[in-house]
């Protein structure tokens, strides 16, 4: 029987919120495989893990199914008000400096999970670029860096503890295309394209990286993967389709104007757009990289000063935007980011403690996107309606 992780996190088995500055979730041991894959909670708190066969070339094993640390999902009654959720997520979510441990870390903390978005480029090197064949340009291009192959050594091994700890793996695409023939023109032929060089990448990690030492995905990405965020936000509507026949459960690329309960579009997908929360008397899209250009137009300058009240404005917008959906529908709050170091590392700060801060209040829980639709979908239609219609 697997132990409650609000059990787990009483009695010390877990990173505790004094220590998370320099302290990361204890590594997951390797997993053996077994005839069917398993999982469950050691008494030290971590996950244990046991694969099924490795799927074709050793990159990924079929997923034990409960995923670790997934919260129970409960029903509401009829006039019963929600958890407040809030869904922190991470665009690219590469092993650039460990950050993403850390995010891990602080959401494991107060039993929360999150979505990591994964940039299919960031599992491959650099040197066999060639093998990413984007639509409208030539192999190899990218319009984002590839990664070191230190990088993406520990974006496969962050990617793999992500996942024991309970995190959804969706996607953020590949080459960040802008347009001249980039994502916002991209006909649903090209992002068929586009998700077929995903999921390849992320499916044969080990065939073109060539490494035999780190152990497979603990999960089968053509079933994991049910959602994305789509680079630049762009692209959305020409999308759908495919994702549609993809077998996804939602999108998170669009914006809307006000806090909404997601509903299902015409495709059958949750409609999971980011919507704006409070920021210096008007309103921002809370994501990092808009706080970034809103600061300082996406430059990296600024005094010590600048950059402190830069950093206290971010984290009051985000409280306000939780306060905002606590005193009026209740709505999920999604707030995007990325694991980049800009200004100092001022937001990525913030959204280490701000996931701790939020996650201890009673009436906030910290889930992912897949386990929402997964709520949502368990509701009474009349009682969603409801929800929905706030």
């Amino acid at each position: 029987m697997t132990l409650p992780r609000r059990t787990l996190l009483s009695l010390g088995l877990t990173a505790g919120v004094a220590g998370l500055a320099g302290c990361a979730v204890p590594a997951p041991a390797p997993a053996p495989t077994s005839a069917v894959p398993t999982a469950s909670v050691n008494p030290d708190g971590t996950p244990n893990v046991r694969l099924g066969t490795p799927i074709g070339d050793g990159s990924q094993a079929p997923s034990p199914d409960p995923q670790p640390f997934q919260r129970p999902i409960t029903k509401l009654a009829k006039g019963e008000t929600p958890p407040q959720f809030v869904l922190f997520s991470w665009d690219g979510a590469s092993g650039n400096d460990d950050h993403i441990l850390d995010m891990i870390d602080a959401a494991h903390s107060v039993d929360g999970t999150m979505t990591m978005f994964l940039t299919a480029l960031y599992v491959l090197p650099a040197s066999r670029k060639k093998e990413y064949q984007p639509p409208r340009r030539p192999a190899g291009d990218s319009d984002i860096p590839f990664m070191s192959d230190k990088t993406v050594r520990r974006t496969i091994e962050g990617i793999s503890t992500a996942w024991k700890y309970g995190n959804e793996i969706g996607t953020h695409m590949g080459g960040h295309f802008q347009n001249p023939n980039g994502v916002p023109s991209w006909t649903s032929a090209d992002w068929e394209q586009e998700l077929s060089q995903v999921y390849k990448l992320v499916t044969q990690w080990r065939t073109f990286t060539g490494w035999d030492d780190l152990e497979p995905f603990p999960f089968d990405y053509t079933k994991e993967c049910v959602g994305a965020r789509t680079p630049l936000l762009a692209g959305r509507e020409t999308l759908l389709p495919v994702a549609k026949r993809y077998g996804w459960r939602y999108d998170t690329s669009g914006t809307r104007a006000s806090a909404a309960w997601p509903k299902k579009d015409s495709h059958g997908l949750y409609d999971m757009s980011m919507f704006p929360v409070p920021f210096k008397g008007k309103s921002i899209l809370p994501m990092d990289y808009n706080y970034y250009v809103a600061h300082t137009k996406a430059k990296n300058i600024g005094t010590a000063a600048q950059r402190a009240q830069w950093q206290a404005e971010h984290r009051d917008s985000l409280r306000a935007g939780l306060e905002l959906c606590l005193s009026t529908n209740r709505a999920p709050l999604i707030i995007g980011n990325h694991l980049s170091p800009w200004l100092g590392g001022i937001y990525q700060d913030n959204l280490r403690d701000l996931i701790v801060e939020f996650g201890s209040r009673p009436e906030v829980q910290l889930v992912s996107h897949r386990w929402l639709c997964d709520w949502l979908d368990a509701q009474d239609p009349e009682v969603l309606a409801d929800l929905q219609a706030r």
